[in-house]
């Protein structure tokens, strides 16, 4: 059997990352063992598109329904009200990983964007995650400036792009993938497919050869 790992590229501005995070993490709670591993992707390296726009009209549409139908506590109105940028929160996350405390950080950025509606892109915001997570928050200021943390930041995002990741969240399991909010039950499905698959791999039948049987 293959090692139980869920990789998930995502966003801390993507609201479907958000949700798709929570099913992830409820998955994880269902399959004992199941590791999951979190690679970033800078959604909008350029800036945030229109917050006023008719996609993001219907894209907050679709938050709302989707945290309604998952049971997903969270205010979809930041994706048009707050409208953070999220390279500081990356950058963040990178020194996190180095200290031991990217899954706090993780979920301390998420919670505080998505569930508090705060501007990730505020330093005083990301001190007070730091508090959270017991990082040191001058210390992470510092790292957001320095360009070791930008280099390790732009190595993991052309690591994704080199994956063919084109959009966030998507999720990895061996060589099955997909893409976008999933429910619980699709994530389930994904790795139970992968996992008989496995199983069937593995499984060795007597052949005839070349040199005979």
């Amino acid at each position: 059997m293959q090692e139980q790992k869920l990789v998930v590229y995502s966003d801390f501005i993507c609201p479907f990352c958000y949700i798709g995070k929570v099913n992830a993490e409820r998955l994880q709670q269902e399959i004992p063992g199941l590791e999951l591993e979190w690679k970033e992707f800078e959604l909008h390296p350029e800036g945030q598109p229109d917050a006023k726009g008719p996609y993001m009209k219907q894209a907050l549409e679709n938050v709302k329904y989707l945290a309604k139908e998952y049971g997903i506590e969270m205010r979809p109105e930041v994706l048009t009200e707050v409208t953070s940028d999220s390279r500081k929160a990356l950058l963040g996350f990178e020194f996190a990983k180095e200290h031991g405390a990217e899954g706090s950080y993780r979920d301390a950025v998420f919670h505080a964007y998505w569930v508090e509606g705060k501007d990730i892109a505020e330093d005083h915001v990301l001190r007070e995650v730091a508090k959270q997570v017991n990082l040191d928050p001058v210390k992470l200021l510092e790292a957001i400036e320095n360009p070791v943390y930008h280099n390790k930041l732009r190595a993991s995002i052309h690591e994704a792009h080199a994956n063919g990741i084109t959009g966030v969240p998507t999720y990895r399991y061996g060589d099955m993938e997909t893409v976008g909010a999933q429910p619980l039950e699709n994530l389930k499905k994904m790795v139970e497919i992968q996992n008989d698959k496995e199983q069937l791999n593995n499984q060795m039948g007597l052949t005839c050869g070349p040199e005979g049987c």
